[in-house]
């Protein structure tokens, strides 16, 4: 594997992100790269590409999936190579995962000696629900394909090492929008209107007590408020608030508990004090749920890459990942690459403004995705 590539193209994609949909010269540079390795690139959605590796004789056809698209955060990592477009960073790491399969790609065009297919998925719009996988699979990028793989950066574990679920990785990922209205008035005269403000918050603090006090505690679930809007002047009774959020969970029975929860205990509150309301829930991202058996190839070829001490098992996220999609059309799974270190001050959790890697890590990620693959393609899932 060529580490030096790896890093270099790392280095490009880190400072020339995209947003989500937008990865324009993004997929421009990672087809001219593949072209140059005597590949074939095809372009499947606007800036989503997939590109065949064939093997010298027949057989099974393995996926390996990165995100290319950026967030909109402005850059505070003090890197030499940091972002050139301002409001736009590679904050969570997809500029690596772009370059470590472009090192797979780099090293597969030279060695063809193995059996079947691997297809390369290069993403858009990991980040900005519905999600570039959507458009993809419905585009193809899963036809007569047999497992999946993916990965993603970790800065909380240390660089090099391997995380692995051999069920759930992340959870479903929602998002709400609430609007509260009311006539407005004086702030002399509350009794005289509806205090928009006031119910707010009443509702956002009680709102806390169903995940306390009205879910199963055995079963993980999240509910946090993002924004909160409302007001134009400190005398006057806001006529508006709006709220957004979101909700986390890995089933859908308990989904639909919050989900209903929120709407009834926001309609009662606003009947209480005189306000309407709309209620917007949108479903995000299904939950992830591995393939135990791929998980256990994947951990395999963990311990023999990067040794049984750098293998961990760590508690399944509450971030939502659009890769779940893949994995409800076909048997795969989600790894983590550790790409922390402290010594470095290496430390910044993901979508900061001052995340950064350890780049020693990525051969060990690109590694244990290609031979992984490579065992699927020969061996299956037998161990």
């Amino acid at each position: 594997m060529d580490a030096d590539y790896i890093i270099s193209m790392r280095r490009y994609f880190h400072k020339n992100p995209e947003l989500s949909f937008h990865e324009y010269k993004t997929a421009d540079r990672i087809e001219e790269e593949l072209k140059g390795m005597g590949l074939k690139p095809e372009r499947i959605t606007e800036t989503g590409i997939i590109c065949d590796i064939n093997g010298s004789s027949k057989g099974n056809t393995v996926a390996l999936r990165a995100d290319i698209d950026a967030l909109p955060v402005n850059e505070n990592s003090g890197d030499e190579f940091a972002s050139k477009n301002n409001g736009v960073m590679h904050a969570c790491g997809h500029d690596a995962h772009t370059a470590m399969l472009l090192g797979i790609a780099k090293y597969l065009s030279g060695h063809k000696s193995f059996k079947g297919k691997i297809r390369l998925i290069f993403q858009p719009a990991e980040e900005t629900p519905p999600g570039g996988a959507i458009e993809m699979i419905e585009n193809g990028a899963l036809d007569d394909v047999d497992y999946i793989i993916g990965q993603h950066l970790l800065s909380t574990l240390k660089a090099g090492t391997v995380g692995i679920n051999y069920e759930y990785g992340a959870a479903m990922a929602d998002q709400f929008s609430i609007k509260i209205s009311g006539p407005g008035g004086h702030a002399s005269r509350p009794d005289e209107s509806s205090d928009t403000i006031y119910v707010a918050s009443l509702f956002i603090v009680s709102a806390q007590s169903i995940i306390s006090r009205m879910v199963d505690q055995t079963k993980p679930s999240v509910l946090t408020f993002g924004t909160l809007n409302g007001g134009d002047r400190f005398n006057i009774i806001a006529s508006t608030v709006e709220i957004t959020g979101t909700v986390r969970a890995y089933n859908r029975e308990l989904r639909e508990k919050i989900r209903d929860s929120l709407k009834g205990m926001l309609s009662h509150i606003c009947s209480i004090y005189g306000s309407e309301y709309e209620f917007e829930y949108v479903e995000g991202y299904p939950a992830l749920l591995n393939d135990r058996n791929v998980a256990k190839v994947i951990n395999k070829i963990a311990i023999d890459v990067a040794g049984s001490e750098n293998v961990v098992y760590p508690d399944p996220s509450m971030g939502g990942e659009d890769f779940s999609r893949y994995l409800e059309k076909v048997p795969g799974a989600f790894y983590r690459l550790g790409v922390g270190n402290k010594e470095k001050g290496i430390d910044a959790p993901p979508h900061s403004s001052k995340y950064r890697i350890d780049e020693s890590a990525l051969t060990t990620g690109a590694s244990v995705m290609l031979l992984s693959a490579m065992y699927l393609l020969e061996h299956g899932t037998k161990i």
